[in-house]
């Protein structure tokens, strides 16, 4: 076994988990929150194939932080 593969994780790395975590807690939502999420990422006006993980995570958290008010 190399010891490469026994190295911490690269901070890009640990940014790609950060993401892919938040669009998972999305799963736990309700039906409004997806349609808002749905409203917020059209609003960006870019076809879902360009949309990146920085614009999902945006909107994720415009959405999110609007259900908590």
């Amino acid at each position: 076994m190399s010891h490469d593969t026994l190295a911490a994780p690269s901070r890009f790395a640990i940014r790609i988990a950060y993401h892919f975590g938040e669009i998972a807690d999305t799963l736990d939502w309700d039906h409004p929150r997806w349609l808002a999420l749905d409203a917020c990422l059209q609003a960006s006006g870019k076809p879902a194939e360009s949309l990146t993980l920085g614009d999902v995570q945006r909107a994720i958290a415009a959405v999110a932080t609007e259900a908590e008010q």
